[in-house]
């Protein structure tokens, strides 16, 4: 990563038809990773998206402490605009590597799926990166049982690349397009 790169900037805020996908700020990120429970994010947080125990948190917070130049490509709340609810969060794991690839991860709450909410914030991301000169390869990594996320990469077009033995996931599907041929 070029130090352009990592100081390329995206909106606080990516807004899709029905979701906003508000930046998770660096003092946000260390105040919950510091903290016991949930902390103001802004929004109604019922379910504490940053809290459990599978949340990207502790990846993004060693990154951010590295370099918080990055920030902007991590974590993001996804906050319904109707009710100002937040339903889950959308990461990119880093700004673009040496190749132009970014890979994303989402999460809806368990409470707010089969709403559309993941393809909406995933074809948001997606789209709104996909323009960029620094950004050549989406990815999308996904366990092999897990048919929603893979409905929802395949009908965006990503093809299945390959495979990798993740140390915190196991065995993941990996999925790749072109940034020019994502049609969104």
């Amino acid at each position: 990563m070029t130090d352009d790169v990592a100081t390329s900037s995206l909106p606080d805020v990516i807004s899709g038809p029905s979701l906003d996908l508000v930046l998770v700020s660096v003092g946000q990120l260390l105040a919950r990773d510091a903290s016991d429970g949930p902390i103001p994010l802004g929004y109604a947080d019922p379910h504490d998206v940053l809290g459990p125990d599978d949340s990207p948190l502790h990846f993004r917070v060693a990154q951010v402490i590295e370099d918080a130049r990055v920030n902007p490509w991590l974590i993001r709340i996804a906050v319904l605009r109707q009710s100002g609810e937040i339903v889950g969060l959308i990461n990119f794991h880093a700004p673009p590597d040496e190749r132009g690839m970014v890979e994303i991860g989402y999460r809806v709450h368990p409470n707010h799926r089969q709403r559309g909410y993941a393809r909406e914030m995933a074809t948001t991301m997606w789209t709104h990166v996909a323009a960029r000169p620094d950004v050549e390869w989406l990815r999308a990594t996904v366990s092999p049982g897990n048919a929603a996320s893979i409905a929802l990469i395949e009908g965006a077009g990503l093809v299945h690349v390959g495979e990798q033995d993740d140390p915190e996931d196991g065995l993941e599907l990996i999925y790749e397009i072109a940034a020019a041929d994502y049609a969104g």
